[in-house]
């Protein structure tokens, strides 16, 4: 995804209508500053430009309910469900809401050019795919396998070669590397040549020449992950999808729809981009958008409740600690660490993302407690699909979230 498009789209997820501000509350992860357990993972103190929460709100997810929710409140957010596909032109569209008040999955429009979309499809979720390797990064953070502010190259191949400008592991996952990205050179390669196999190489030939020092400004760039993949693989010797298998994060149950591509095929039912036709689908390689997007930056695919239930686990604290879900959440220029708000710039954490034929937006609520994941498969890029289910989350704000210890 390009820096314009992700940049654009975080920046327009700010824009909530003024009613939905009134009804937000003030809670603890409201802005702070940086809590000594977050000083042990070496978070760098917060700067006028940075929002930070004291202490990430894990006991805001105590009491999700895996339980249905009502039939009055499944109704309110379908229809909730059916606006955000109205803002997209009416496309295909599958979301969850995990809350307090139980949890509820819905669908409407169609997966491909005749059939219907169930909750059950998967979907491309793109950036999406970032919260996910950021939270295996800090995951070998705290098993001392690495520290943030070491320098990438420490970490990565020898025969890499690759000029990293003296980035630390910390820039790279807040993109402030001073790295260009690579994507906006293939992406139309990407559509035009579906069954396209990119190499880790061929994407690193694809990066600009030029460079900024390293923690200056902000840049969104796919560079920073693609990179911080081959520091996984270093690490643990082992590819991406097994370190995040085998006791990483994700190894807990729920997530049995929720595939690596393209280490892991997405299996049907799938919602094909842009509702297109299954044969025609089928020339991009059987995977989602085609095997080319899938190369050109490994992604996840999944339908909505099992994305959910990783939110889920992450936000309370069950993947990596409270400390470290803190130094993810503090936004300098609007980004953490892998981590930005999808609503409201004090009370969210998220990851929006975009791929040719998909849009997705995922992440934590916690004035209400809740998980909302919104997954289109539709190339209108519009962060405003979220939110009316955000505020249709919202709107049971201070009825059942976990009490603050």
């Amino acid at each position: 995804m390009s820096d314009v498009e992700i940049r654009d789209l975080y920046a327009a997820s700010y824009l909530r209508p003024l009613v939905v501000s009134l009804i937000l509350l003030v809670t603890a992860c409201g802005p702070g500053t940086p809590s000594d357990r977050a000083s042990t993972l070496g978070a760098t103190p917060a700067a006028s430009s940075s929002q930070q929460a004291a202490d990430f709100p894990v006991y805001a997810f105590a009491n999700i309910s895996a339980e249905p929710v009502s039939q009055e409140r499944a109704e309110e957010l379908r229809a909730a469900l059916v606006e955000a596909s109205q803002r997209l032109g009416g496309a295909g569209m599958s979301a969850t809401v995990l809350s307090p008040a139980g949890t509820w999955s819905g669908a409407v429009g169609k997966a491909d050019s005749s059939r219907p979309l169930g909750v059950n499809d998967q979907f491309a979720i793109a950036s999406v795919t970032k919260t996910l390797q950021a939270a295996q990064v800090m995951k070998l953070v705290e098993g001392g396998r690495l520290r943030l502010d070491d320098p990438a190259q420490k970490y990565l191949p020898a025969d890499l070669n690759f000029d990293t400008n003296d980035a630390t592991i910390r820039q790279l996952m807040g993109m402030r590397s001073g790295l260009p990205d690579y994507w906006p050179a293939i992406e139309p390669l990407v559509a035009s040549d579906r069954q396209r196999v990119w190499t880790t190489s061929d994407l690193l030939a694809q990066v600009p020449a030029g460079r900024t020092p390293a923690g200056t400004t902000h840049e969104y760039a796919d560079t920073n992950y693609l990179l911080l993949q081959q520091v996984i693989e270093k690490l643990t010797g082992r590819t991406v999808v097994q370190a995040m298998r085998d006791g990483g994060v994700l190894d807990i149950d729920g997530i049995e729809r929720l595939v690596y591509q393209p280490d892991e095929r997405p299996s049907a039912p799938m919602a094909l981009p842009n509702a297109m036709s299954p044969a025609e689908w089928e020339k991009g390689g059987g995977y989602l958008p085609s095997i080319a997007s899938a190369t050109g930056y490994n992604q996840f695919a999944t339908n909505s409740l099992s994305l959910a239930h990783w939110w889920q686990a992450l936000c309370s604290g069950k993947l990596v600690s409270q400390d470290s879900l803190t130094t993810m959440a503090t936004f300098v220029d609007d980004y953490g660490l892998g981590m930005f708000p999808i609503a409201d710039p004090y009370t969210s954490f998220g990851h929006l993302g975009a791929d040719i034929g998909f849009i997705a937006s995922a992440g934590c609520l916690p004035d209400s407690g809740s998980v909302v994941v919104a997954l289109s498969n539709t190339g209108v890029k519009d962060a405003a699909m979220m939110l009316p289910l955000v505020e249709a989350a919202e709107s049971e704000a201070g009825t059942g979230t976990g009490t603050k210890p």
